[in-house]
């Protein structure tokens, strides 16, 4: 099979004098009794020019540990640059390919960690956020297989006003709008539609510790029409632990909102870190989740039950805000009943001293 394979693929290949004996030796192996039809058998040339060259990149790691041979010729870097960038064009830019060019790995690396989500990493680790003066941001939005945006993003960590303000990063402009082919959801229906073919990848690089990690849930969590404006609202949220804020059954929201006209022109998309309570966290915990998410472990990219513990989170959020209105009504009774005990003490004193 492989060595038919091979003569099919040198059947495509220019007719020099090299391809030409290659083609030959081809056509004599399968016809010849007994031909060992194994992977080896298999010009280099052709398995990494027409084999490899079709791959995508989890298919392509997955073939590297399957014999010596194929790890040796999957491990070129212009195989891997060539799948991050179909994967994330933003990749392209001068300034995310020299960041991915200083990784260990380079473009493998780069993919490595980007290409899973963090959705399943330990984030209770202590974070040193001083090993991280800037982070370089990198965004595709995909509508089915048609990019819709992609944008690049810097944002240095070490001002007092980052830290202590509450954690956002924006893409766009406030009057930079993106126009797309995407079509008005004007039911229930068409917002689920909408939901399953819209696509995000979210890319955090540190290029101080040549780390990346990818804070988006691949497929929306949710698509909704505001009343008033008009306005579509994708959300796309990961659910962490909370770190050092909280208990180790605390949970914090990564949420990626993505804002759409009533043209469905992308006006807005911007990240940010929520907890419980619905307070967003500021810069210096944000930085925090998200160092120890570029150094921890990795899930997988579109994780499929990520829409159920967003709602889990949700709703979780929703039953702390009710358990906390019932508290704060029991107080002021509380208070109220104290007020009117103290009036009626007062009251009683006051009437026997006259």
């Amino acid at each position: 099979m492989y060595i038919y394979c091979k003569w099919q693929a040198t059947k495509s290949l220019p007719q020099t004098k090299d391809t030409m004996a290659c083609t030959d030796n081809t056509t004599a192996a399968i016809h010849r009794p007994g031909a060992a039809t194994t992977i080896s058998a298999v010009h280099p040339d052709i398995i990494q020019t027409h084999i490899l060259t079709r791959l995508d990149g989890p298919a392509l790691a997955s073939i590297a540990t399957t014999c010596s041979q194929l790890h040796a010729l999957s491990e070129h870097e212009q195989l891997w640059e060539s799948i991050c960038h179909a994967t994330w064009p933003s990749t392209t830019t001068p300034r995310v390919r020299h960041i991915i060019s200083t990784f260990p790995g380079a473009s493998r690396s780069f993919f490595s960690d980007s290409f899973p989500s963090f959705a399943a990493v330990d984030t209770y680790r202590h974070a040193n956020i001083e090993r991280t003066p800037e982070l370089v941001t990198a965004v595709d939005l995909f509508h089915g297989r048609k990019p819709v945006l992609s944008r690049v993003v810097e944002t240095e960590t070490v001002s007092g006003w980052f830290r202590c303000s509450p954690f956002r990063v924006d893409v766009l402009d406030p009057k930079e709008a993106v126009a797309t082919a995407m079509e008005y959801p004007r039911s229930e229906e068409a917002c689920e539609r909408l939901r399953e073919e819209l696509r995000l990848s979210w890319i955090v690089v540190d290029p101080e510790g040549k780390r990346a990690v990818n804070v988006s849930s691949g497929r929306a969590v949710s698509v909704e029409r505001h009343w008033l404006s008009g306005e579509v609202r994708v959300r796309f949220a990961t659910v962490v632990g909370g770190g050092e804020r909280g208990s180790a059954s605390e949970a914090v929201l990564c949420s990626v909102t993505v804002t759409c006209g009533s043209e469905m022109q992308v006006r807005e998309a911007c990240v940010q870190m929520e907890d419980m309570d619905g307070t967003i966290l500021n810069g210096r915990d944000s930085l925090g989740i998200l160092q120890r998410a570029l150094e921890g472990k990795r899930g997988t990219f579109f994780v499929a039950g990520e829409k159920d513990r967003f709602l889990e989170f949700m709703n979780r959020k929703r039953e702390r805000k009710e358990r906390k209105m019932r508290d704060e009504r029991r107080l002021d009774m509380a208070c109220v009943a104290l007020a009117l005990l103290s009036f009626a003490a007062i009251s009683t004193l006051f009437f026997f001293r006259i």
